[in-house]
């Protein structure tokens, strides 16, 4: 009798079923509530009418359904009034006295849940979309802000260039060092380009001297695009213009491509001929990725800082956003490549940060963020040093905005921790290392490029100076020149031997096609293989290959 009052009062709709034949035989009054119908008319209806497109007896149904006798799932149940709602169906078979095989049915109506799940999954398709549009904005003011740096830059050097036209390079030397583009100075009528040392960081490559023949520039155009670039290049040298700029393809020292912007002021003499370009061409590979990304709206749902994850990848300084009322701090990914730290979740607090601060700056650094904040500013930066993982100092130039409310109290800061140790390390003389040292490391410069040639077939997921200098524990600069001073040959002409005398042994092998061995050796194509295999062997690897089997027939065709 209590457990007939207990089923019959429960708040969950519950139902006792006969397995063998189907029928509802009770029906508590909370079922009754949910389907809608009057406790006789329940007990004449059989299960199957409660259910949408079920077949099948009950016994097969919970067969199929439940591999355990409580299980749960989601079911089309058919109210009276013919409507169909989503129930979490739970049942639980028995032996009645009689030894008849029944089950009790309980029914969750989950329709208000999905619903409101559906509000919630609506809300946040809302503000995914809305932190695309600030994610490209905010992108948008960055571009803005570098093409202005940029047009400075550039504004100095021509007007350095217009005064003293005959003196040396040094003024544009020191603008170079200090830019993540690479700027360039290109003197028309001898064809040599001066480009800043960031070409190595930025393109792979390393340029004697700083120099370089247009010539060479032009090599590394896409062929596609060639013309199309040149034809617009000297129709503006040309014409009066004094500006010039293009967007292009541009191939990098490891065959990759990268899409560029290259802009620039023309100089002219006094007949209006175009005698000097100074400029700087700018690596968007990545700023093409995210808008490919945004336009496409390929973005995770999640909270505020999602909108950063995508333009922290844009280069290897640390973007952050700072939550101040909560201290969380979104840290973009550049922050472990940098620094060594291991983030989860991208996310950290001050205190963290304070930590890695050096002790003989840290006060200074605090206060003046302190005083930012308690001002008006609406921008904040500081130099500073910053203790990195593994001990050693980076030089921190840290800027950032700051976001007030109405009432111009301070809520929020959006920054980017930019570390310029490179620029200020002073670069290490061969001569500092005895003879037989000197001698021990390129033999470990060698090891390592050999490893990485000849026995490994992954991509490097950094450039190779930065893999070297790892690898090996010294500036990347201070191994070049101890390379190239004992071998009489540059690090990026032994890589490129290596990589041919491996291509030689896979052609020798005769497994491959030259299209796999080209992919295999991380060549951007088949004919980027080609013109190094010409340059070192003197014949294509087609040739190679011909030559090959008229010197092995049998051993070919075996």
């Amino acid at each position: 009798m209590l457990y007939h009052l207990a089923f019959n009062n429960s708040a969950q709709a519950n139902l006792v079923c006969d397995i063998t034949n189907g029928n509802i035989v009770l029906a508590n009054k909370a079922s009754c509530k949910l389907l809608g119908y009057s406790k006789n008319e329940i007990l004449a209806l059989p299960f199957n009418s409660l259910i949408e497109q079920r077949k099948g007896t009950l016994k097969t149904f919970f067969q199929q359904k439940h591999n355990s006798p409580q299980s749960g799932n989601l079911q089309n149940v058919v109210l009276k009034s013919r409507k169909i709602i989503k129930c979490e169906m739970t049942a639980a078979i028995f032996l009645d006295k009689d030894g008849i095989e029944k089950a009790t049915i309980t029914l969750t109506d989950m329709s208000k849940s999905i619903l409101k799940q559906i509000t919630i999954d609506k809300k946040k398709g809302e503000i995914v979309a809305e932190n695309i549009v600030i994610a490209k904005s905010r992108q948008e003011k960055i571009d803005t802000h570098k093409e202005k740096i940029v047009k400075n830059n550039i504004n100095v050097a021509l007007a350095k260039s217009e005064a003293k036209l005959a003196e040396n390079n040094e003024w544009i030397k020191q603008i170079a060092q200090a830019s993540y583009d690479v700027m360039w100075d290109w003197d028309i009528a001898s064809g040599n380009i001066y480009v800043g040392d960031s070409i190595e960081e930025v393109f792979g490559y390393k340029v004697k001297n700083n120099t370089v023949d247009f010539n060479q520039f032009r090599n590394c155009l896409l062929r596609e695009e060639k013309k199309l670039v040149e034809a617009k290049l000297f129709t503006t040298l040309d014409s009066s213009d004094r500006s010039w700029q293009d967007a292009f393809r541009f191939s990098r020292y490891d065959g990759t491509i990268a899409h560029t912007n290259c802009r620039a002021s023309i100089v002219r003499n006094e007949k209006g001929k175009a005698i000097r370009l100074i400029g700087a061409i700018h690596d968007v590979s990545e700023l093409q990725v995210l808008e490919n990304r945004l336009e496409r709206k390929i973005h995770p749902a999640g909270d505020d800082s999602e909108k950063f994850l995508l333009s922290a990848k844009l280069s290897m300084d640390v973007i952050w956003d700072w939550k101040i009322q909560s201290n969380e701090i979104f840290i973009g990914e550049g922050y472990k490549e940098l620094f060594g730290y291991a983030i989860q979740n991208n996310e950290g607090n001050t205190a963290d940060w304070a930590k890695c601060l050096h002790p003989k700056g840290k006060a200074q650094v605090r206060s003046s963020l302190q005083q930012a904040i308690a001002s008006s500013a609406i921008h904040w930066q500081h130099a500073y040093e910053f203790i990195r993982f593994d001990g050693s100092l980076a030089k921190i130039f840290d800027k950032a905005t700051i976001f007030r409310d109405k009432e111009g109290k301070a809520y929020r800061m959006i920054g980017v921790m930019h570390d310029v140790t490179r620029q200020s390390l002073n670069k290490m003389s061969t001569e500092d290392l005895p003879a037989n040292k000197k001698s021990i490391l390129v033999d470990k410069i060698k090891h390592v490029i050999t490893d990485l040639v000849h026995y490994s077939n992954e991509q490097l997921q950094t450039n190779f100076s930065d893999y070297l200098s790892q690898q090996l524990g010294y500036d990347y600069t201070y191994l070049a020149n101890l390379f190239s001073e004992v071998e009489k040959i540059s690090i990026q002409a032994f890589i490129i031997n290596q990589k041919i005398e491996r291509a030689k042994d896979l052609i020798k092998n005769g497994e491959l096609t030259l299209t796999a061995i080209a992919s295999k050796l991380h060549y951007s194509s088949i004919a980027h293989l080609s013109n190094q295999f010409k340059k070192v062997t003197g014949i294509n690897p087609t040739n190679f290959k011909e030559l090959q089997h008229r010197q092995h027939p049998v051993a070919e065709d075996v």
